[in-house]
């Protein structure tokens, strides 16, 4: 026949580990007790029976008995609450026995209930915040020298493992798809126009000119004998092959005195290329048709594959920087994180440093809080509710059994010396 005092799970129960050696002492601990509570009824059933025995006169005869009748009604009344706890005493089918495993859910929801309400209450929580004065114990803690390397040892010793070779694809991975998604949102229009105020600005500008000036004189120079083929090809039959030449030669001349005007910005050409290249930003911002093909090339220099070559190699040779700089005793890596570590102890000196610290962290907290709460009130119940009826029930037993023992044990001797109390009364008034 079926065992209705356990609920249908609504989910498959949690198999719990094997018994630790706490739940094994538990275990043993509990036993013993519960062979002293049953000595102790069992003594009262002893007396009970040699007060029938016809070996006591019968005034004692007599008060052994109520004594013995008393402790064992005691005893087993109390055996009978204790063991309904937990399951049916003797098996039978008694109405409100077994209240542990018929409430397990109840239990459940009570315990994580009790913790949300007595251990996560915001206002306690923020108070304890607030004696724990964290930014005040950092800043002790950061003024002792002896301290504050040990500190500087622990974040020197973190680093390794953030730029361990088996983490740079999944850096790189991110640091692309990071960088990919901000410049999309950005209008390189504005960037674009920015980068080029800055070149206009410095003194970069005339040394650029100047070097694309003379390569592009030189590429001229090294193309003379082209352009006079061109030229003759061109030419009609009857021109002379020394006019062609000269005509070409001239027109090299040309291009070459203009490139080396361009470089010059007090000549014509010199002022024009200059001022077109002062209105080029004003003119990418306002998104004429060249801003957009200047974006459009930037955009497709940027493509998946490019951009994530380029990343990559930054990361990489990020990586053995460090990885070789934090293998020396003298690496500046350490020397900024000690500076760090330093300014952050000399910050916290001052008192309103402090106050804002603490305030950010409580105003976090009290942030994180509902969802802490919230999180943490399903897994208490989660927990319990999922695991084994049997295992829930014996665990709780074995945390508490042993003081309920002695609510058997009490309850024998108690009973036992109300029932002498009372037949002695009885004595008494009888008379």
């Amino acid at each position: 026949m079926p065992d209705r005092t356990k609920p249908m799970p609504k989910t498959l129960p949690m198999v719990l580990p094997a018994p630790t050696d706490d739940s094994a002492a538990l275990g043993g601990e509990l036993r013993r007790y519960k062979r002293l509570a049953t000595g102790c009824l069992g003594l009262a059933a002893a007396g009970w029976g040699v007060s029938h025995a016809g070996l006591l006169p019968p005034g004692g005869a007599g008060l052994l008995r109520a004594v013995a009748e008393a402790g064992l009604v005691g005893g087993l009344a109390d055996w009978f609450a204790v063991t309904a706890l937990f399951r049916r005493p003797l098996g039978l089918p008694i109405p409100h026995t077994a209240l542990v495993p018929r409430n397990r859910d109840r239990i459940a929801a009570g315990i994580a209930t009790y913790i949300d309400k007595e251990f996560l209450e915001p206002a306690m929580l923020v108070e304890q915040l607030r004696r724990m004065d964290l930014a005040g114990r950092i800043g002790r803690l950061l003024a002792d020298d002896t301290s504050r390397a040990r500190v500087v040892d622990v974040l020197l010793g973190l680093l390794p493992a953030l730029v361990r070779p088996e983490k740079e694809a999944a850096l790189r991975s991110a640091l692309t798809r990071a960088l990919r998604r901000g410049l999309e949102r950005v209008d390189l229009r504005f960037a674009l126009a920015r980068v080029l105020r800055a070149l206009l600005a410095s003194e970069a500008l005339e040394l650029l000119i100047q070097e694309m000036a003379e390569r592009a004189m030189g590429l001229v120079q090294a193309r003379r004998g082209w352009l006079q083929d061109k030229v003759s090809e061109r030419s009609r039959w009857w021109i002379p092959s020394a006019v062609d030449r000269r005509v070409a030669g001239n027109m090299a001349d040309a291009i070459i005195a203009h490139l080396w005007d361009l470089r010059d910005p007090d000549s014509d050409v010199g002022r024009d290329l200059r001022d077109w290249l002062r209105d080029l930003p004003d003119e990418i911002e306002r998104g004429s048709p060249l801003g957009q093909k200047l974006t459009g090339v930037v955009r497709s220099a940027l493509d998946e594959s490019a951009f994530s070559q380029l990343v990559g190699q930054a990361v990489s040779t990020l990586r053995q920087m460090a990885e070789e700089d934090l293998a020396r005793p003298d690496g500046r890596i350490r020397d900024v994180v000690a500076g760090a570590v330093r300014s952050l102890a000399e910050q916290l000196d001052d008192p309103d440093v402090r106050g804002r610290i603490n305030a950010g962290i409580e105003d976090a907290f009290l942030g994180a809080i509902p969802r802490w709460r919230a999180s943490i009130h399903r897994f208490v119940s989660g927990t319990l509710k999922a695991q084994d009826l049997d295992q829930f029930t014996r665990r709780l037993e074995l945390r508490v059994g042993r003081d309920l023992q002695f609510i058997r044990i009490n309850g024998t001797i108690l009973g036992a010396l109300i029932g002498g109390l009372l037949h002695s009364l009885n004595q008494v008034l009888g008379r």
